[in-house]
């Protein structure tokens, strides 16, 4: 079974648009132990960008984790044909980094590994890692990223 999924499809099954939408292709996932593997191509026109640096800093690869649980959950909901809800990152903890930037031309490799599960709240938590590229076997970026899955975001704009 194929389970590459590129960005023109990618792209609908997560709520990021634009400059926002920072995946460029999703290599793997395992549905029933909820887990993604994804890649994102470093270029000048990533939102987190930074010229004097030639690439993007280590921190902004928590949005790609993000968004590679956002792709987790895009897949489940399209294969159970559930209605997607919208989403947020309630922490990113345990952050450890191996590198301060990851440059301009590099493919980076991102994966999530969900640990938690509490369907009635939405929280979720996933052990995610960054690598500096497809074939990097030590993780460059580690941390533990918890989401929650709202009914409606418009409404968390009252916290």
């Amino acid at each position: 079974m194929n389970q590459r999924i590129e960005k023109d499809e990618l792209i609908n099954l997560l709520p990021h648009k634009g400059k926002m939408f920072l995946l460029s292709r999703v290599t793997s996932y395992d549905i029933e132990n909820f887990s993604i593997t994804v890649e994102t191509d470093v270029n000048e026109d990533f939102i987190f960008y930074e010229e004097e640096l030639g690439g993007i800093p280590n921190w902004s690869t928590f949005e790609v984790m993000a968004q590679g649980i956002s792709a987790l959950t895009g897949i489940y909901d399209r294969i159970h044909n559930i209605e997607s809800k919208a989403g947020c990152i309630l922490s990113v903890s345990a952050f450890k980094s191996d590198t301060d930037v990851f440059k301009v031309g590099t493919t980076v490799k991102a994966t999530a590994i969900e640990e938690y599960r509490d369907e009635v709240s939405g929280i979720y938590r996933y052990n995610c890692a960054v690598y500096v590229s497809p074939s990097s076997q030590d993780a460059a970026v580690t941390a533990t990223v918890t989401v929650m899955k709202v009914e409606d975001l418009e409404s968390l704009s009252g916290i």
